[in-house]
């Protein structure tokens, strides 16, 4: 084994996978991919020479305070980093080996030069291609600039607030009936259920995969939200239309309500894989996991609750529940849910007297 090599296994949904980093926070110098922990060993086998010269080459360096490079490599050690959701992490860690790369001779100083926001938005647009990807990137560098600033490591960070190239307003974009039933029809019963729940709960994806029977109680579903690393609670009520969603998955070994067919919580990435083949084999474009807390929006709607406790439910503005609602909930249902709670409310008035 390589001295001081930092190793991640984890489980995807095609099998288990094993990384290698030159050291915690370092440069990845071994991806490996398996159906089967014996296949994985051999792969691991395999790349193992190719990852030793890597490793020969990239082995640690003194941390050089004055470079952009070193700045990435404390920022990939520290505690805000680690605290940060695994999803989050990986894709974070991608995108500043990207920028490590790139700009890591960049001197610390320089960001402090009159022409330094410049650069660093020329070096964004050279991935405009792929523009959610070229903002994500700076926002990502932005992240480490922001950190360091706020340690007095520099001075100022030359892209807080910068202007994004990807703009699209997903706010009213959402999950209608004929999208959910046709991408049921091709979708397991694994995956049935991970689709149900979200449009019945607004569940983030991170937060669905790791959602346990224990949050479940007489009359609501709550969990600590994963976005707000545990500092917000969620909670949604059971309505019938959810009630139904919980009495048909069945209950496995796992504490998770969620699993896969291998009888294993899912991971975000399986999740993510069998939605994207369910879409494509249905033939619907453009709809993704986070969609569906905007049907959720709907449903929650439909039974009766009012947009401003929907909008406290998915942690959103009123307005934007409204909007939802406006576009995709007929005036007669708006109407129905209204004189229920009408009726409702005075039925429990009458119980005063």
């Amino acid at each position: 084994m390589l001295p001081g090599v930092h190793r991640v296994r984890k489980e995807l949904a095609s099998g288990p996978a094993e990384y290698w980093y030159a050291w915690r926070g370092g440069p990845c110098i071994l991806t490996a991919k398996a159906k089967s922990d014996a296949l994985l060993e051999r792969e691991v086998e395999r790349l193992a020479p190719a990852a030793a010269e890597l490793y020969g080459r990239d082995t640690r360096p003194a941390v050089d305070t004055a470079f952009l490079a070193g700045l990435v490599t404390r920022y990939l050690g520290s505690l805000e980093f680690e605290r940060l959701a695994d999803r989050t992490r990986r894709d974070r860690r991608k995108n500043l080996d990207r920028a490590r790369a790139d700009l890591g001779a960049l001197e610390l100083y320089a960001l402090e030069a009159r022409g330094a926001r410049s650069l660093l938005l020329g070096w964004r647009d050279r991935f405009k291609a792929t523009p959610r990807t070229a903002d994500a990137l700076l926002s990502d560098l932005s992240a480490v600039l922001g950190w360091a600033h706020d340690r007095g490591e520099i001075a100022l960070n030359p892209v807080k607030d910068f202007p994004r190239l990807y703009r699209v307003d997903r706010a009213a974009i959402i999950w209608q009936p004929q999208d959910v039933a046709a991408v049921l029809a091709h979708a397991s019963e694994e995956l049935r259920h991970a689709i149900l729940l979200a449009s019945h709960t607004g569940a983030r994806l991170g937060d669905l995969r790791a959602l346990t029977w224990s949050a479940v109680g007489q009359n609501a579903v709550s969990w600590q939200t994963g976005k707000s690393r545990g500092r917000r609670t969620a909670v949604v009520p059971i309505t019938p239309d959810l009630r139904a969603v919980l009495d048909g998955i069945p209950r496995r070994e796992s504490p998770n309500i969620l699993t896969s067919a291998r009888r294993r919580p899912w991971t975000e990435s399986g999740l993510e894989t069998a939605l994207r083949k369910a879409k494509i084999a249905a033939g619907i474009h453009g709809l993704r996991w986070h969609d569906f807390r905007g049907t959720a929006a709907t449903n929650l709607v439909r039974a009766n609750m009012t947009e401003a406790d929907v909008a406290t439910v998915l942690g959103w503005s009123t307005s934007k529940v409204q909007e939802i609602a406006r576009r995709y909930v007929t005036s007669e249902e708006v109407g129905l849910a209204i004189l229920d709670r009408w009726k409702r409310a005075g039925l429990r008035k009458s119980h005063t007297y």
